[in-house]
């Protein structure tokens, strides 16, 4: 009896799993609810067996560490206490747990194999829901409207609140499809699917007017060309496609309005901000959670509203200081240097697939806050947590 609630257990974790990698770009709701079952599964797994193994793999102790200075940070909220509480528990301390949980979850190599399978079909429907949004003026997931971005053309959002969000998720898909598409071992029908799928997901990411995406993506591209070396013609249709929309007078006066005056949308006057934090309060921050709180204070009058940072490791500095910081970038870049020595080695396209998203990713949050949002936090935890396992064990 005990092994087989074992096995349930061990069943539910792995088909939340699921759910949460298809629903991420279409229901804040279901992805709170498959993360709670995640929860459910791993509680009931280590009462029945306390096996911690999987945490023993030194870059957890640099996410461990990097909680315990945001804890610290709550030194300095003040009045913004319950705030920051809750940020701890109800956010950061959430986000990490589901990375240490999908650790865990991840046994087999099949489990990750089937994950990505049904993120791409997830994917899927958020690319072809967001062309639908720009051919017909809506998509089909969730019935929103394009909006209109800062430049005054209208940007496709699919089913995320703003198009800089579904650009960063389109940086992660587009980054692990490609990555796949030149595995030796893809040809036929997976190649053709896998390319027609990139080819519209290149083509979505444009009209996102996402400048903050075009960048990360261009990274993460070179990071796959420079690390792939093989298999490089498949990659042609993509970069036809790509190039044919930017010869569009649109997109690429959109690009060159970044090195005009307003060109930063007032990036620069919210990195001021930060600054401002990070100068009176440099190793414990104002408090985690508490940026938007704080920031009428640190910049009176224009902008007249709150405000994020546009910038996760400078808000993730002025909240919680420098050593929480640290602790972020050094786990960052052990992450990446032990998964490009994993891939020189085994050449296994899907670890890259995820190690250029990882990369996509973190360089679109230059520009934005991804990993203050639900969705993006989610995605960007399980796929450390992805990688963390394909490093180890697959």
């Amino acid at each position: 009896m005990r092994d087989r609630f074992y096995s349930f257990f061990i069943v539910v974790s792995e088909y939340a799993l699921y759910g949460l990698l298809f629903f991420i770009p279409i229901s804040i709701s279901l992805v709170e609810i498959f993360a709670v079952l995640m929860f459910i599964g791993f509680v009931g797994r280590k009462i029945i067996k306390p096996d911690f193994k999987f945490l023993k793999f030194w870059p957890n102790a640099l996410l461990l560490l990097f909680l315990f200075f945001s804890a610290l940070s709550l030194i300095n909220s003040g009045q913004y206490f319950n705030k920051a509480l809750h940020a701890l528990f109800g956010k950061w301390a959430q986000y990490l747990s589901i990375c240490f949980i999908a650790q865990d979850t991840i046994y087999d190599r099949k489990i990750i194999k089937r994950g990505m399978l049904v993120f791409l079909i997830g994917a899927s429907l958020a690319v072809l829901s967001g062309l639908s949004q720009y051919f017909f003026g809506i998509e089909f997931l969730r019935n929103k409207s394009m909006i209109v971005a800062d430049c005054g053309v209208r940007a496709i959002t699919s089913s995320f609140v703003h198009y800089n969000s579904f650009g960063a998720y389109l940086v992660v898909v587009l980054s692990l499809a490609i990555a796949l598409l030149l595995a030796d071992n893809c040809y036929g029908l997976k190649a053709a699917g896998l390319s027609i799928f990139s080819m519209f997901s290149a083509a979505a990411i444009i009209l996102t007017f996402s400048r903050g995406s075009w960048l990360a993506f261009s990274v993460s591209g070179v990071s796959i060309l420079i690390l792939a070396r093989k298999n490089l013609m498949r990659l042609i249709p993509i970069f036809l496609v790509i190039i044919g929309m930017f010869l569009v007078t649109t997109f690429h006066e959109r690009l060159f309005l970044t090195f005009m005056a307003g060109g930063d949308a007032d990036r620069f006057r919210y990195w001021a901000t930060a600054f401002k934090m990070i100068n009176e309060h440099p190793f414990f921050g104002v408090g985690l959670g508490t940026f938007m709180a704080n920031f009428l204070k640190y910049l009176p009058g224009l902008p007249t509203r709150e405000s994020y940072a546009h910038n996760c490791y400078l808000q993730i500095w002025a909240e919680t200081g420098i050593f929480s910081l640290a602790s972020f970038i050094i786990f960052i870049i052990s992450l990446s240097y032990l998964s490009i020595k994993k891939f020189l080695a085994s050449k296994d396209f899907l670890l890259l697939g995820l190690l250029s998203g990882y990369i996509g990713f973190l360089v679109h949050s230059f520009f934005e806050v991804n990993l203050y949002s639900l969705q993006l936090a989610f995605l960007f935890w399980i796929w450390v947590g992805l990688i963390i396992r394909k490093v180890r064990i697959v």
